[in-house]
């Protein structure tokens, strides 16, 4: 976590945020995971979940100007999706057989997603009431070890609402609800599947905008307890935009004609929330096959230079990735530019830039990068700069040892020259140097600096090398046991996001599945890690 920790000269308000909420997260773990700890590694999360919950109380008074809730939409959900969606999603409560697999039970679900089906079950249960069920929670286990079904007994003693009946499908069952909305002579039916297919009911409250012909607008609360729910409404209805509040998780796929509104009125929108909440349900119906690559891309491009608030701004950067490097055209990258630069946000125009230097692939664009980076680069924030310099080198294979060594120079801090030292050889045009250093990141002793080895390995795997880098995909799996038996509890899960991160091909999840197919008894956890690292 350096980077998280020591921020450069002009860190942005979403970086200085994620620092103190680090502090927060590991000052609240002197309560939950030391006050009281849980009894076996299966209730790992509920320490993360409550380190979360209390930090965002603690750090949100020291941020006034900035719209927490909105944040949390930002951070929690855009990253509990991720990986929600994959085939390696998990429950938040997992069973573990051996405390030496405690590690990989650790990742996004527990980090991220708990905490949103915390605030649930706080909003079921009501804020005073909860309060007083964790004064008993911490008071009876005191000094001592506790369950989830244990605070579960305890909590439910304050609310008449069936904590269990909850907990089973929020806690104890992976993956996440389908929201389909249907428009018919003003009724609106809510029809709810489990993405899974097993007839899971999740159980949860939402808000809907009604827009309507005449201008106004009607905020609908839907509370759905069952697989089907109808709602009658005004008449002259233009659309309906889903989870206009945030408070709902999962999949929502608005009608067709509610998705159009939304891509050409998104800047009336004048409620933050709202725009990152719709904002997350497009990208949503993007990653799982209901809204093209182009389309998606042509709304995000044309709306973020519109867009006022820095942290939807940032949301949408850092949507741009997957859809650019499939679909991205120059015309796009050309729009990606000119944010990059023209941007008034100095911020936004930080991070756009860096996140155009990572999927460019014009020969123009990557020239007008390359003279930004050579006059003024100097001048950056050095992480930003020596990301930029690494994607360039691999992108410019004829100037490549000359725009290593220019970046080299300009470091000044020992750290991060040691760093850059490490990192660099993987941006060789060399095949057979980057083979060479690919074998040599097998061996354990070679990678005890972890994200080195992993920013190392994910450049090895860069998605302009996908092809070459096919190879590396097998061999790379096969060391994954070794990587957990090594290194640090995240490794495994970084270690394969780094060698599949970049691979958005066929071909690549092929070489996935015939590992998967020549290992049939592989463990599960670490077979969730490589599920959750594929594109699909």
């Amino acid at each position: 976590n350096d980077r998280q920790m020591f921020l450069g000269e002009n860190p942005t308000p979403d970086e200085l945020l994620r620092r103190s909420q680090l502090i927060a997260h590991e000052t609240a773990h002197m309560w939950f995971g030391d006050f009281v700890t849980m009894k076996w590694f299966d209730d790992v999360w509920t320490k993360e979940v409550f380190a979360n919950y209390f930090a965002a109380r603690m750090v949100e008074p020291l941020y006034p100007t900035i719209n927490h809730q909105l944040n949390r939409l930002k951070t929690y959900t855009t990253a509990a999706l991720n990986e929600d969606r994959t085939l390696g999603a998990t429950s938040i409560r997992q069973e573990l057989d051996n405390l030496q697999n405690a590690g990989l039970i650790y990742g996004q679900t527990i980090y991220n997603k708990a905490p949103i089906v915390m605030d649930k079950m706080v909003e079921i249960m009501g804020e005073e009431p909860f309060r007083k069920g964790i004064q008993e929670y911490l008071t009876t286990y005191a000094y001592g070890n506790a369950t989830w079904p244990e605070l579960i007994e305890i909590l439910d003693r304050y609310t008449p609402e069936d904590l269990a009946s909850f907990s089973d499908t929020w806690v104890h069952t992976k993956g996440m609800a389908r929201i389909d909305f249907t428009l018919n002579d003003n009724n609106l039916t809510i029809t709810q599947h489990d993405t899974f297919e097993r007839g899971v009911c999740w159980t949860q409250r939402f808000d809907c905008l009604i827009i309507l012909e005449n201008g106004n607008t009607q905020e609908v609360e839907v509370e759905l307890r069952d697989e089907s729910h109808t709602i009658a409404l005004s008449e002259g209805v233009v659309a309906v935009l889903p989870n206009s509040d945030g408070r709902g998780y999962g999949l929502f796929v608005p009608d067709a004609k509610s998705i159009a509104w939304i891509e050409s009125n998104i800047n009336k929108i004048e409620d933050d929330i709202t725009r990152q909440s719709l904002i997350m349900t497009l990208n949503e119906c993007y990653e799982w096959g209901l809204l093209e690559g182009e389309r998606w891309l042509r709304f995000m491009l044309g709306h973020l230079p519109k867009e006022k608030n820095y942290l939807i701004a940032s949301t949408i950067v850092g949507y741009l990735t997957k859809p650019m490097i499939n679909s991205g055209t120059e015309a796009e990258e050309a729009l990606l530019w000119e944010i990059a630069t023209l941007n008034d946000s100095s911020a936004l125009r930080r991070r756009a830039l860096v996140a155009l230097a990572e999927v460019a692939i014009s020969e123009r664009i990557i020239e007008q990068i390359y003279n930004l980076w050579l006059n003024e680069g100097a001048s950056f924030d050095v992480n930003d700069a020596m990301t930029i310099a690494l994607e360039l080198a691999i992108r410019m294979p004829d100037k490549q040892a000359e725009i290593i060594a220019e970046q080299r120079q300009r470091i000044t801090n020992g750290d991060n020259l040691r760093k850059f030292d490490y990192i660099s050889p993987a941006t060789t045009p060399d095949i057979e140097a980057r083979n060479a250093l690919f074998t040599w990141l097998l061996e354990p002793e070679n990678r005890r600096t972890e994200p080195w080895a992993k920013a190392t390995l994910a450049l090895l795997n860069h998605h302009t090398r996908q092809q070459e880098a096919l190879a590396y995909i097998y061999p790379g799996l096969e060391e994954l046991k070794r990587v957990q038996r090594t290194g640090d509890i995240f490794f495994p899960r970084n270690w394969a996001g780094g060698l599949l991160g970049g691979h958005y091909s066929a071909e690549a999840v092929a070489e996935v599945e015939r590992f998967l197919a020549n290992n049939p008894d592989y463990p599960t956890l670490l077979k969730n890690k490589i599920l959750q690292a594929t594109h699909r």
